[in-house]
Order: structure tokens, then C-alpha cells, then sequence
């Protein structure tokens, strides 16, 4: 089987973890509901923004 097909990227919001205090993802894994089970979409919006801010304010390379 293709290296590809095996395992689907992670989105890259979730290099950080979730700043939703009912979540408490940590970094590589997905979002949750309060009660425990992932999250269809993968990640909280408040997670991208997150990621999407960290992106921006990171001093460039």
C-alpha cells in the first residue's frame, strides 16, 4: 500500500494544542467534545485561529 494511503496528513493547527479549556487537546491529536469523543472536523476553529496568529507573530527564519 502507498505511504500515502496508510496515514492522512495532520492538519498543521495541530502543532499546538487546543486553547479551548473543554477540549485540552494536546499537540498532535485531535479536538474533543466535553464529553470525550473527537471531533468530526478534526480541530475547534479557536484552534486554527491559534495556529493561524502563532504563524504570523513567529520571527521569520
Amino acid at each position: 500500500m502507498p505511504a500515502g494511503l496508510r496515514h492522512r496528513e495532520r492538519p498543521p493547527e495541530w502543532a499546538i494544542p487546543c486553547p479551548v479549556p473543554t477540549c485540552r487537546a494536546k499537540a498532535g491529536t485531535t479536538c474533543k467534545t466535553p464529553t470525550g469523543r473527537r471531533l468530526t472536523a478534526g480541530s475547534h476553529g479557536s484552534r486554527l485561529d491559534a495556529w493561524l496568529v502563532h504563524q504570523h507573530t513567529r520571527p521569520a527564519a
